[in-house]
C-alpha cells in the first residue's frame, strides 16, 4: 500500500468454488423443487417438507395472494414463529413477486402500527395467538388478514382468511423477477427513534448465503443447519435459510431456543452447523456438564466474537470450531476469521462482497490501531442493503461520503483484521481513558452469579464519566455487592472497574431484545445502587 493511501480492509479470502444456483429466491426454490424434489428441505417437530413440497406450497400460496389482490412489488407482512408454514409463506410471497415484511412477534401497539404503516403492507399473515394485536390499529393500507391456526374468535376490521385455505389453493406459475428486485424489508429496532426498514434484494441475500457456504462454514448438500431462531431476524433468513437452500442442504427448525434441548435436538437432527447469537454460548456453557457433551454431530458455529477464554472452553467441551465475525442487518456478514486460523480478539478480515474502513469524526481514514467508526461499502453490485424503506434522509445520512456508517467503533490491525470496540453511543471515557462497554460487560458477565448485564456512563463528580453496570443475577440469595466489586478488581483493568452496580430484575429492552441503555442512563444512580466509593472499596494501583 502506498504511503498515505487510506487503509481499507479488502478481502483475503480465496474463492474455492462458485455458487451456481439461480440468483433469485423463488427461482431457487423452483429449481430445487425440480432437481431435488424428494430431498428434505425442512424438518420440524410437527413434520417436514421436501424441496418438491416446498415448491408446491409456494405456488399455492402465490395463487391465493394473487386472488386477494397482491401485485408484484406489494408488501405482505408476516408475524410467524419458526415453523413450516413460515417458509411456505416466505416463498409463496416471493413466488407471487411480492415483498415480504417479517414482523417481530413481540411487537404490538405503536411498534406494530409503525411497521405496517411505514411498509404499506396490503396483507398480513399472522399466527392466531397474535391476530388480536391488530384490533384498533389505524392501518390504511391493510386490506386482508390471513390467520394461521384457529380463526374462531378473531374479530377484526379486515377480511380474515384461514391459512389452511390459502395453502390449499391450486398452484400457479412463478412470476419472474430480477435478482435486484426487492425481496423483503427487515426492520431494525430503534433505540431512540422509530424502527428502520432495511431493504434486501435476492442478490443481497445470496451474498450472505455464498459467504457462509463457501468462505465460513464449508456448507454443502449433506449438511444440516439447526435453527431455533426467529424468522424476523437476518440470521435465520439469510445466514441459515438461504445458505442451506442455496447448497441443497436441510434446515432443522424449532419454534424457540431452549438450552435444555439444544444438544438433544442437534443429535436427533444430525445437525452439523448453526449460529450463535447473544448469550447463547454463555447459556450452553452454564448447563451442567454431561458425559456425552463431546458426542454430537455439530462441527462449527458462527457468530460475533465473544471473549477468547469462553471460546476455548466451549470448543474443548463440545468438540467443534467457533468462527467469529462482524455484521449487521444492513451489511450481512461483513468480516470473519478464517476457519482453522482464528486470531484471538479479532472479528477477521473483510469478506468478498464488502470493503471495511475506519473513519474519524471528520470521515477521514484512521491508520491501523486507531479506533473510529466502522464504515463499509459494497465491493460487488448489491453487496449490501440498498437503503432504508421510505426513509430517504436516513439513507443519505447513513451513506454520507459514499460509505455506510455503522454506528460501531472499531479499528483495523496492520493485517486488516477488524477489532470491534463498542457501539459509539455506548462508549465511556474515564480519567482520560476510552472504555468499551462491550468489554466491561464481558468481564462482569464472567462472574458465575451474573446472568446478564449492561455497562453505561453516568456523570462523574470529577468530569468525564463514571462506569455503572446494571446486573441481573442468577440468584439474589446472599448477594454481596462488595464481592462482585472484588471480582471486578481482580479481573479488570483498574480504570474500567465499575463505580456503581445496580441489581435489577430485568434490563429494559426493545422488542428485538436490545438493551435500552438510554433508559438506564436516564435513571442515573438510583437509591438501590451500590457505590464502590461509599462502601470504602479502593481499587489498588498495579
Amino acid at each position: 500500500m502506498a504511503s498515505g493511501t487510506p487503509p481499507v480492509a479488502t478481502s483475503k479470502w480465496a474463492m474455492r468454488h462458485v455458487y451456481g444456483g439461480p440468483p433469485e429466491l423463488a427461482a431457487l426454490i423452483d429449481d430445487r423443487g425440480t432437481s431435488m424434489g424428494e430431498e428434505v428441505a425442512l424438518h420440524s417437530e410437527s413434520g417436514e417438507l421436501t424441496y418438491g413440497e416446498l415448491r408446491d406450497k409456494a405456488a399455492r400460496v402465490a395463487r391465493s395472494l394473487g386472488e386477494l389482490g397482491i401485485q408484484p412489488g406489494d408488501r405482505v407482512a408476516t408475524m410467524l414463529e419458526p415453523a413450516l408454514h413460515t417458509f411456505e409463506s416466505w416463498f409463496g410471497i416471493a413466488w407471487a413477486a411480492g415483498t415480504e415484511v417479517p414482523v417481530n412477534t413481540d411487537y404490538k401497539g405503536e411498534f406494530l402500527r409503525h411497521i405496517l404503516t411505514n411498509s404499506g403492507a396490503k396483507a398480513m399473515v399472522v399466527r392466531d395467538r397474535w391476530a388480536d394485536r391488530l384490533a384498533g390499529l389505524d392501518l390504511p393500507s391493510l386490506e386482508n388478514v390471513i390467520v394461521v391456526g384457529d380463526t374462531d374468535g378473531v374479530d377484526l376490521d379486515w377480511p380474515v382468511t384461514p391459512f389452511s385455505e390459502i395453502v390449499a389453493s391450486d398452484p400457479t406459475g412463478r412470476i419472474e423477477r430480477t435478482p435486484t428486485d426487492l425481496a423483503y424489508i427487515l426492520f431494525t429496532s430503534g433505540t431512540t427513534g422509530p424502527s428502520k426498514g432495511v431493504m434486501q434484494s435476492s442478490r443481497t441475500i445470496f451474498q450472505a448465503a455464498v459467504n457462509t457456504a463457501i468462505h465460513l462454514m464449508g456448507v454443502g448438500p449433506g449438511d444440516v443447519a439447526y435453527s431455533p431462531f426467529p424468522m424476523f431476524h437476518i440470521v435465520a433468513r439469510n445466514v441459515i435459510g438461504a445458505t442451506a437452500f442455496a447448497t441443497g442442504g436441510k434446515v432443522a427448525i424449532r419454534e424457540t431456543f431452549s438450552a435444555g434441548s439444544w444438544w438433544d435436538d442437534v443429535r436427533s437432527e444430525g445437525a452439523t452447523w448453526s449460529i450463535y447469537m447473544g448469550a447463547l454460548l454463555h447459556v450452553l456453557m452454564a448447563a451442567d456438564e454431561k458425559p456425552n457433551d463431546l458426542d454430537n454431530p455439530m462441527t462449527r458455529l458462527f457468530g460475533a466474537a465473544p471473549v477468547e477464554h469462553l471460546m476455548e472452553a466451549f470448543e474443548k467441551r463440545f468438540g467443534l470450531e467457533l468462527i467469529q465475525g462482524y455484521g449487521s442487518t444492513e451489511l450481512g456478514i461483513a468480516t470473519a476469521t478464517e476457519p482453522g486460523n482464528r486470531k484471538a480478539g479479532t472479528n477477521g478480515t473483510a469478506l468478498p462482497h464488502v470493503e471495511i474502513a475506519i473513519h474519524d469524526e471528520n470521515d477521514d481514514p484512521c491508520p491501523p490501531g486507531v479506533s473510529g467508526e466502522i464504515v463499509a461499502r459494497p465491493a460487488v453490485a448489491s453487496g449490501i442493503f440498498s437503503g432504508y424503506w421510505e426513509m430517504p434522509d436516513a439513507t443519505i445520512n447513513a451513506f454520507r461520503n459514499l460509505w455506510f456508517h455503522s454506528g460501531d467503533r472499531g479499528y483495523l490491525t496492520d493485517e486488516g483484521d477488524l477489532i470491534f470496540v463498542d457501539r459509539i453511543k455506548d462508549s465511556l471515557r474515564r480519567r482520560g481513558e476510552n472504555i468499551s462497554s462491550f468489554e466491561v460487560e464481558a468481564a462482569v458477565g464472567a462472574h458465575p452469579n451474573v446472568a446478564e448485564c449492561a455497562a453505561y456512563a453516568v456523570e462523574s463528580d470529577l468530569a468525564e464519566d463514571d462506569v455503572m453496570v446494571a446486573v441481573v443475577l442468577e440468584s439474589t440469595t446472599g448477594f454481596d455487592a462488595a464481592e462482585l466489586f472484588a471480582f471486578c478488581i481482580e479481573t479488570m483493568p483498574r480504570f474500567t472497574v465499575p463505580r456503581y452496580i445496580r441489581v435489577m430484575d430485568s434490563l429494559p429492552k426493545t422488542p428485538t431484545h436490545r438493551v435500552q441503555k438510554h433508559l438506564l442512563r436516564a435513571d442515573g444512580v438510583t437509591d438501590e445502587t451500590a457505590d464502590r466509593d461509599a462502601l470504602g472499596i479502593v481499587v489498588p494501583r498495579s
